[in-house]
């Protein structure tokens, strides 16, 4: 079976919108940047699990942090990778690169997420659940990115170092 996800119309079109000054400038206005974290984070659609959702032309959405990484490898490397692991645990992240959105595996991915999740204070053990707890934040990041950082410094003096701040 073939690792391609798009056919080569959906690749077209993807590459199309990372080549249109105009759609790539719509992504970037909705990614800032929270003092004391390395992400970029996502201010815009949320999906059911807590990641970005950008629409990139009419019917044409994918998950925010997967347009990310096409900005930086190109349509055809985002269409040869099946999954893109957070190596930070924000699901709202849009920094590509080590410590941060990454090529992964289904398996790999969902090893780091079982063992990062039963740690003290880890952002994957929440209990709001990854939508509404990312739904939360957005609206923060959205209002005041210091907002975001003020919370997760709260977060850091409760549960200590072994906290994740991205």
């Amino acid at each position: 079976m073939s690792a391609r996800r798009l056919g080569s119309g959906g690749v077209a079109a993807l590459a199309e919108a990372l080549a249109d000054p105009e759609v790539v400038a719509r992504y970037a206005a909705k990614v800032v940047q929270v003092p004391g974290t390395g992400c970029g984070w996502w201010t815009g659609a949320i999906s059911g699990r807590g990641h970005g959702r950008f629409w990139f032309g009419h019917d044409c959405v994918v998950v925010a942090h997967r347009f990310a990484f096409g900005l930086v490898h190109g349509a055809d490397a985002l269409d040869a990778v099946r999954v893109l692991g957070h190596k930070c645990d924000n699901p709202l992240c849009q920094r590509v690169g080590p410590g941060h959105v990454v090529a992964s595996s289904a398996a790999e991915n969902r090893r780091e997420w079982v063992a990062r999740r039963a740690l003290t204070g880890s952002p994957l053990g929440d209990p709001r659940g990854a939508r509404r707890r990312a739904r939360e934040l957005r609206d923060m990041a959205r209002r005041d990115p210091c907002e975001v950082a003020d919370d997760l410094e709260r977060l850091r003096a409760l549960f200590g170092e072994q906290l994740a701040l991205w």
